[in-house]
């Protein structure tokens, strides 16, 4: 007897089969997607800009994003920490200058990035940090030439200042074989200026900078500025970094301008940070930027013209969701 086989019966197995694959499969991109109850924005020791800026990103997100508490994490604010912080976990945002975020997208040993971040995403493009070079009356340091032999401040190793402040004091001859060169936190490096235990300090932040403020309201302050020539031959062997010239008067002690080395920041995300999630963010934080101003004049430059001038950079790539609010505002979509 030969046995009659329903092939109806067997379309409608495979069918089931076929679409449980497509469900199975639809499930594992949506996991990848992730989101949280809870942000934590990862930002800089506390008496710097970073954590400002990073503790009213998270008022502004935490009042307006439903059902997600956003906290500011204090750190050294370096891009190793910072990154790899927001590399480890969806949850975690994090600000960062633009070169130590290109380090670690395309990893950098030197610069303690042993291989490449691939779920590193922008999400906006921020206020600029500057570089600044201070000593107090009656240490001998009237000029940047003037360090060599002296004790010497830089930021905590690994930031992107950090850098930035060795590549100035080397282009004075200023290195670990002829001087003593120690990084702090900006709020240790006041203390220590106070007390005579450095004769330099090369402190970052923005305009103003909170620890250079109550620095040159209780100090006789000395203002170092960069020669142009040092400041051009700088400019082109790192191009991240942007010359500034630093108006009289903006601290009340600065007689004189200021030649600065600076560098935009800018806020980072996680790749599998859910898509809508991110838009929300981008949102918020772009239409807060006088909210933010309020809170550091810094947070003014927090904004969408700053950030427009990188949509199409070589360097640095946007999360999903942020693209989608900043084509809306384009009017096109950004590739």
């Amino acid at each position: 007897m030969k046995l009659k086989i329903d092939t109806n019966w067997i379309f409608a197995v495979m069918l089931l089969i076929l679409i449980g694959v497509c469900v199975s499969g639809n499930q594992a991109v949506q996991e990848k997607q992730m989101t949280s109850d809870h942000l934590s924005i990862m930002s800089g020791n506390s008496g710097g800009t970073y954590y400002y800026i990073a503790a009213g990103q998270a008022k502004i997100l935490s009042e307006k994003l439903k059902g997600i508490n956003v906290t500011t994490q204090s750190t050294s604010g370096s891009p190793v920490e910072n990154m790899t912080l927001v590399e480890q976990s969806p949850a975690n945002l994090g600000i960062v200058t633009i070169d130590g975020f290109y380090y670690a997208e395309n990893g950098d040993e030197e610069r303690g990035f042993l291989e490449p971040m691939q779920d590193l995403r922008v999400i906006q493009v921020g206020h600029t940090a500057y570089l600044y070079g201070l000593s107090l009356e009656g240490r001998g340091v009237e000029n940047y030439s003037d360090m060599i032999g002296k004790k010497v401040s830089v930021p905590p190793v690994g930031s992107t200042t950090y850098y930035m402040a060795l590549a100035v004091a080397e282009s004075y001859g200023c290195t670990e074989e002829n001087s003593t060169i120690i990084p702090m936190s900006s709020s240790e490096q006041a203390d220590a200026l106070k007390d005579g235990t450095i004769d330099v300090a090369f402190m970052a932040g923005g305009i103003p900078q909170a620890t250079v403020t109550d620095l040159d309201y209780s100090s006789d302050v000395v203002f170092l500025s960069i020669d142009n020539e040092k400041l051009s031959e700088l400019n082109d062997q790192y191009p991240f970094w942007d010359s500034v010239e630093m108006d009289a008067g903006t601290y009340s002690g600065q007689k004189e301008k200021m030649n600065c080395l600076s560098v935009n920041t800018l806020l980072a995300c996680n790749v599998n940070l859910d898509t809508d999630l991110v838009y929300q963010i981008t949102k918020i934080l772009n239409e807060g930027t006088q909210e933010l101003a309020g809170i550091h004049s810094s947070g003014a430059e927090w904004s969408f013209n700053m950030t427009e001038s990188f949509l199409d950079s070589d360097i640095l790539e946007f999360h999903e969701g942020a693209l989608r609010y900043y084509s809306e505002l384009i009017g096109g979509k950004i590739e």
